[in-house]
């Protein structure tokens, strides 16, 4: 396969880094990793995410933003707030919708690019999430295991690629949902990996 140019990131607040102020985000770093390289190693990172991005919301943007960016290259790390639920009953996007939006942002994107990547996040700290403290909504494990494998189910069925991130341990998050620096330098260090075992970088 050709080396990805542009590889644009689309998730949520946690691909987007809220509480990683040592060097932003997973994205970040995988930028410093790359940054140095030259000639027809060279790879431009974009890192597309936003606070509260749901597969809903991605497929309102990604195909605008990945063409103004010149993307041959697609990571989407999303399902957490999909998975979320409100006064700890109603998931924000329903399973069977869920579905649906992956579905279509993989068919979206082969118009773009076979250079397709999703990944997900496995869990929390629920003694800080249940609910969050700044919202009356609840994030489980249970949920987002749920819908990590509902999101594997479906690339599979699509032959696309699907990196499965493991547990992160409670002290790699900050606020018991979003990593720290500590957690986002092993989410980099499995999609770094990730990307060189497929010929992205």
């Amino acid at each position: 396969m050709t080396r990805p140019k542009s590889i644009c990131v689309f998730g949520d607040s946690t691909a987007w880094g809220a509480w990683d102020l040592e060097k932003g985000e997973w994205v970040e770093r995988l930028w410093f990793h790359v940054a140095k390289r030259e000639g027809e190693n060279y790879v431009e990172i974009y890192n597309c995410s936003v606070s509260g991005g749901t597969t809903g919301t991605i497929l309102e943007r990604f195909e605008n933003e990945a063409k103004i960016r010149g993307a041959d290259a697609l990571v989407f790390q999303t399902g957490g707030n999909d998975a979320a639920l409100e006064g700890g009953k109603t998931p924000l996007v329903a399973p069977e919708k869920f579905r649906e939006n992956l579905e279509e942002i993989i068919r979206r994107a082969k118009k773009i690019t076979d250079n397709i990547i999703f990944l997900d996040l496995k869990n929390c700290d629920e003694s800080k999430t249940t609910p969050v403290s700044w919202v009356d909504i609840y994030y489980t494990n249970e949920n987002i295991q749920k819908y990590s494998g509902i999101m594997k189910e479906v690339c599979v069925q699509n032959n696309i690629l699907f990196l499965d991130i493991g547990h992160l341990d409670n002290e790699d998050f900050d606020d018991g949902l979003h990593p720290n620096a500590q957690g986002h330098e092993k989410i980099f260090v499995q999609v770094r990996d990730f990307l060189a075992k497929n010929g992205w970088i």
